[in-house]
């Protein structure tokens, strides 16, 4: 009787298996994928020989630096979160020396991600382009910030300017482009980096207002929207600009009159559904690569459906012909990955913006686990991804390796500062489509950063590495060695203190590691906010949390990388900046 029973449960569970592959045939495959997409996206390549040898300039090359630029003149010009811009002279053993600090907009703070030259350039004629924006951020407190202001405001710009060779002065400084929309409930994405193509415009990523294209629509937001030129990148041709600037580039979902799609537009949408295009880099494969930060869970996604009370009408451009059937999803799980994409003009890449007639997140049904995109196909138009970097990276600056060092071998390889990873990673192009083919292990080859890298950038005649670390404030060489001659005698300066005040040791630890998604205050970013007293996962249980990360994988666990010790400083911080009664 027991091997009858046995044999009946046995079968009902193999019937109950088939039915569930044959009614839900991506259900398993997302299961087993999500279980294992941090393995599966692990660098595996391996590249012997290659090494790098990381030295802390500490003071000397000091600021919380959000773009890093080798320029004509051979000097290295770091360009700070809050506008200004520092200029080093790099001495023949690779450290830096500071040689003046540039502020473009006076003694006002500004925040500033993207800086790049013009190709115009020279040693004697230096000029700048930079994306910044007219709003605070929670990434960092401003000492001069004396308000906060509309987080509604079209704020994100793009600058030009002309610095003396000679001198600190900022000979001219013009606002280009006006009223980018740089908006949302979080604050957390921008008008970001900036480069030139090798057709003389610039490109730049432009970040979305939410977190998977429909209104996020959380208690205590003001509510966003995507706009039209949100979640893109931007092309911008300087010869089409009009003689009167700054111009105004508010389209009309904001109130505004601009239009992309027009002929002679200076400003145009080159490729579409790229959440957040941290950095980006024309390679001399004749490709446009860019990192793409993902979206977090429980976030919503828009409809396509006429009918429903959700939908939003796509611009009067806009001929959409696609399903009309696309459901809105509130509260999508899980977390998407990051990823690399290889830039097609008029491509779209996942994230969806309703007013451009996008509405299926990256590669539908197999990409959220919410019964209602069952059998939603992803967009006619998706490209795909070049690179999956996996879970919780936050890939952000990327360059392309052109020196000589070890023969050539990292020649032509793309460099990528994984922010989530404290390292990064070399990813290396190739076949037909130039997709990348490789990735290496950067920590392998001593490319490990201490606290939050933004952007890297390689000087070509020495194959030295510069690294922008936002958490620590400083910039770190990393110097290759192909021989045992090439190791550099160095003092290690600031190097690690003793700590005695658990609450100052919990606020160092902080600002390293937790700062950059919680807030420079514990307000909230990327990240829940820490202060108004409304706990996920419960005030008591802030030390499991920071030792097991959160139950949704988007918290990382640190019992790994902090001490006990260390962690319950963290707690006693984090309790420590709570200001309402009772917290």
């Amino acid at each position: 009787k027991m091997n009858g029973k046995i044999k009946k449960i046995l079968f009902v569970l193999l019937m109950v298996s088939i039915a569930f592959l044959v009614f839900y045939p991506n259900k398993l495959n997302r299961y087993v994928k999500r279980k294992f997409r941090t393995y599966a996206t692990t660098p595996n390549g391996t590249l012997e020989g290659i090494l790098f040898q990381k030295i802390e300039l500490g003071e000397r090359a000091k600021g919380h630096f959000t773009s890093l630029v080798i320029g004509p003149d051979n000097k290295l010009y770091a360009g700070a979160i809050d506008g200004k811009i520092m200029r080093f002279i790099i001495q023949p053993s690779g450290d830096l020396l500071l040689e003046h600090t540039f502020k473009p907009f006076g003694n006002t703070s500004k925040l500033t991600i993207g800086l790049t030259l013009d190709p115009k350039s020279r040693p004697d004629s230096l000029i700048f382009w930079t994306t910044h924006s007219e709003t605070p951020t929670s990434w960092v407190k401003f000492v001069d910030e004396q308000k906060v202001l509309d987080n509604s405001t079209w704020a994100g710009t793009i600058s030009r300017m002309h610095l003396s060779s000679s001198t600190d002065q900022v000979l001219k400084n013009d606002v280009v482009i006006k009223d980018l929309p740089r908006f949302g409930p979080n604050q957390e994405n921008f008008t970001n980096s900036i480069i030139f193509g090798p057709d003389g415009k610039l490109y730049f990523g432009q970040g979305a207002n939410t977190g998977m294209g429909w209104c996020d629509c959380e208690e205590n937001q003001s509510p966003s929207h995507e706009a039209l030129l949100s979640g893109a990148i931007l092309c911008l041709d300087p010869n089409k600009l009009p003689q009167k600037l700054p111009l105004s580039v508010k389209t009309i979902d904001g109130g505004g009159s601009y239009d992309p799609y027009q002929d002679l537009a200076p400003l145009k949408i080159y490729a579409t559904g790229l959440r957040n295009a941290y950095d980006l880099v024309w390679h001399s494969n004749g490709q446009l690569y860019t990192t793409i930060n993902g979206s977090g869970g429980n976030e919503n996604t828009p409809t396509s459906d006429p009918e429903s009370p959700y939908y939003i009408t796509p611009n009067h451009n806009i001929n959409y012909t696609g399903p009309k059937n696309i459901p809105a999803v509130m509260g999508a799980q899980p977390d998407q990955n990051d990823f690399m994409a290889r830039v097609e003009q008029g491509g779209y890449y996942g994230h969806p913006n309703p007013l451009r007639g996008e509405y299926v997140l990256n590669h539908g049904d197999a990409d959220l686990d919410n019964f209602e995109y069952n059998g939603v196909e992803p967009d006619s138009n998706f490209r795909g991804f070049t690179y999956d970097f996996g879970p919780h990276i936050a890939p952000t600056g990327v360059t392309e390796c052109k020196s000589k060092m070890f023969d050539g071998r990292l020649k032509g390889c793309v460099l990528v500062a994984r922010m989530g990873r404290n390292d990064m990673v070399v990813l290396r192009p190739g076949g037909i489509k130039n997709d990348i083919i490789k990735a290496y292990d950067g920590a392998r080859m001593g490319l490990e950063v201490e606290s939050g890298p933004l952007d890297v950038v390689e000087d070509p005649n020495t194959g030295n590495l510069y690294v922008s670390q936002f958490g620590n404030k400083t910039i770190p060489l990393f110097h290759p060695i192909e021989k045992e001659s090439d190791w550099l005698a160095h003092e290690r300066f600031n190097g690690p203190k003793e700590v005695k005040d658990p609450i100052e040791g919990g606020r160092l630890i902080y600002e390293q590691n937790c700062q950059i998604c919680h807030g420079a205050e514990g307000q909230g970013a990327i990240g829940p906010n820490l202060v108004d007293g409304e706990w996920i996962y419960g005030k008591e249980n802030i030390v499991q949390i920071i030792e097991n990360g959160s139950g949704k994988g988007t918290m990382p666990p640190w019992k790994n990388i902090l001490s006990t010790k260390e962690i319950k400083w963290v707690e006693n911080y984090v309790l420590s900046l709570g200001k309402i009664e009772g917290f």
